[in-house]
């Protein structure tokens, strides 16, 4: 921990975001949940918006050749290792195709991002200096909410080569701070099924 304070801390100006886009959607009837309409436009154009006052730069990691993505006009990428890994495949991927040290990431599903999602990851790394800032709700941690550093790269690499890809487990295995989101749990009610589109 000590170590890691001589790295430049996180700031405005040093930060990118990513949002993980890059799933098969097998509980979503193998579509492409980012583009899945919800409230009479994608789930992806709300994640977007959540984001677009902070003047960020914004990448998508996607997997898919559909062309609805184009319109976005994002930057895109994809992941490098083979066969829909998950989400850690997306981070990896994501430290060779953006320039800043500090990443973070973001699911393509959450409709309702909570305004001070990146000021309160922000605040946490300076109480306490981590390479990882994870979200907690107030009951677990919400794993696809991260501030990563890019010296996290090898330990993400190191998951996927020995097929250990739980993000929560990839979390607890490496050093980290959790940012205290419990007074506002309903802001992480990421929508994974169809039943929970559709009812919502």
């Amino acid at each position: 921990m000590n170590c890691f304070k001589k790295i430049p801390p996180p700031c405005f100006s040093s930060l990118s975001v990513v949002i993980l886009a890059g799933g098969q959607g097998k509980r979503m009837g193998a579509r492409q949940k980012a583009l899945l309409p919800y409230q009479g436009k994608p789930l992806l154009s709300w994640v977007i918006q959540g984001l677009a006052e902070k003047q960020l730069p914004v990448l998508l990691n996607v997997n898919s050749q559909d062309s609805a993505y184009q319109s976005y006009d994002l930057p895109q990428f994809s992941d490098q290792y083979q066969g829909f890994l998950g989400p850690l495949a997306g981070m990896q991927a994501a430290w060779d195709n953006v320039a800043s040290d500090w990443i973070v990431f973001v699911p393509c599903d959450n409709p309702s991002l909570p305004n001070h999602l990146i000021e309160r990851l922000l605040q946490s790394y300076f109480i306490h200096p981590a390479p990882l800032v994870a979200v907690h709700d107030g009951k677990r941690v919400q794993p696809l909410y991260l501030l990563m550093h890019r010296s996290m790269k090898p330990a993400l690499e190191r998951a996927l080569e020995q097929s250990h890809l739980s993000v929560s487990r990839w979390i607890q295995e490496n050093s980290h701070v959790l940012a205290d989101f419990s007074d506002q749990p309903q802001f992480f009610q990421n929508i994974n099924t169809i039943n929970t589109l559709e009812s919502s």
